[in-house]
């Protein structure tokens, strides 16, 4: 297969298989091509939100200190290839590479091959992600890195890359309540299914938790032999947010973050924590320096974003309470009594009437859109549910099919306010290319 075969290949798999939560097909479909994880040292990272800016943290600043990093993310904004990447540290600031064109094509016609032979002897035929996560693997092998940051795509126990036998780490950051349909409805249960990836011995980070959860995570961590490091907000001091990057200081040190967020605080502290339990796991490389610098130097899109100055556009990927929650709390501190113009769109599965109920005060007016794919929630049945939740407050709805045609409108009116767009990942890859500024991490 060629790339773009290969391309029509997975999206037929996406397509036809859907979501199972097994390990069975994953397990033996790596097993078909040599069992690539266990050639890797790799970080395993779970949680609700915050999962891609810590690994970014993490993955730049073990680049920095001069290792070679795969990373394994999702979901993509720009390119399907952004799921895989080679991190390594650069002149300036560490320098990701996404797996190329050839590269995907090798590595699906080889799976392709194997898939086969799995299902004519009557395994089943894996889903796409638990494809591209041997893929992934494959990949790392190949490209010999030193250490493997990889990320949940949701969940953790049967999460496709819960195949992994023994990490070097595992990290957990902010556990709320999403996807309660799979991971439950309270947030014990959520957190029982994200702490399924941790193994027997193998010290664990995470930030820290509501108090049911620490009490879960300790107790588990105690059972199993594992040693645990907390990621302390409350040692966080001296911080100062501003649309210029933020300051703050954490256990007597002084760090600069280029990425903007009140939420980003925390994930550099998880990210923190991290290195100093690598330190006596053999990551000798690691020091304040390149630390400092990868975490000045990270950019992780899509999360509280400045795209456009004119007009100003802001966009967050606040796709659950929480994340709604957060993004509310930064755009109080940076933009202080100020409302909104507001793009919206969620899919079907979220909680999207609480995050309306959260972000509404922060608007003037919203424009509803209907996300890309069948998880899309209509943008009129949206629209619906901001007319009941605004109160007594008119604020003005428009319901556009997309969000170009959004954006559209919002440009023809010629007006100075500030635009907000949140609700999912899904389709902020049009955002950037509306404005001409696609980039790649």
């Amino acid at each position: 297969m060629d790339y773009q075969e290969a391309r029509e290949y997975i999206s037929h798999i996406q397509k036809e298989q859907g979501r199972e939560y097994t390990l069975d097909k994953v397990r033996e479909l790596c097993e078909r091509v040599g069992r690539p994880d266990r050639q890797l040292r790799i970080i395993h990272i779970a949680g609700t939100n915050g999962k891609g800016s810590v690994g970014a943290y993490i993955s730049n600043c073990l680049a920095m200190s001069g290792y070679s990093v795969g990373r394994y993310l999702s979901p993509a904004l720009f390119s399907y290839r952004e799921i895989i990447q080679h991190v390594t540290g650069g002149a300036f600031g560490p320098e990701a590479e996404m797996i190329s064109c050839e590269e995907t094509a090798h590595c699906l016609s080889r799976l392709r091959q194997e898939i086969e032979g799995m299902t004519a002897e009557g395994h089943g035929h894996p889903t796409a992600f638990e494809i591209e996560t041997v893929m992934a693997f494959l990949q790392f092998a190949a490209w010999h890195v030193d250490v493997a940051v990889v990320e949940t795509g949701l969940g953790g126990r049967l999460d496709a890359t819960n195949f992994i036998e023994k990490p070097v780490l595992t990290v957990f950051t902010d556990i709320s309540i999403d996807h309660r349909n799979v991971l439950g409805d309270t947030l014990e249960q959520i957190a029982a299914e994200k702490f399924g990836i941790m193994k027997a011995g193998i010290p664990v980070v995470s930030i820290r938790q509501e108090e049911s959860v620490m009490e879960m995570l300790r107790g588990i961590c105690q059972r199993r032999g594992r040693r645990l490091r907390i990621a302390e907000p409350e040692q966080v001091i001296q911080q100062d947010l501003s649309l210029s990057g933020t300051e703050f200081s954490y256990k007597g040190q002084r760090y600069h973050l280029g990425q903007l967020g009140a939420y980003q605080v925390r994930n550099a502290i998880v990210a923190l924590e991290a290195m100093q339990e690598l330190l006596p796991l053999g990551f000798h490389k690691v020091n304040s320096s390149s630390i400092g610098i990868a975490l000045s130097q990270t950019r992780w899109p899509g999360r509280f974003e400045v795209v456009s100055r004119s007009p100003f556009l802001l966009l967050d990927g606040a796709h659950n309470p929480a994340g709604a929650r957060w993004l509310k709390k930064s755009l109080e501190i940076y933009f202080p009594m100020e409302r909104f113009t507001c793009i919206v769109g969620v899919l079907q599965d979220k909680d999207y009437r609480e995050i309306l109920k959260i972000m509404l005060p922060l608007a003037n007016k919203v424009y509803t859109i209907t996300p890309p794919g069948e998880r899309g929630l209509d943008s009129e049945k949206l629209a619906e549910a901001v007319r009941e939740l605004r109160g007594r407050r008119e604020i003005p709805v428009t319901c556009c099919p997309t969000i170009g045609i959004a954006l559209s409108r919002l440009g023809s009116t010629g007006g100075r306010e500030k635009i907000l767009v949140f609700g999912s990942l899904s389709f902020l890859g049009e955002v950037y290319s509306y404005f001409d500024t696609a980039r790649y991490i």
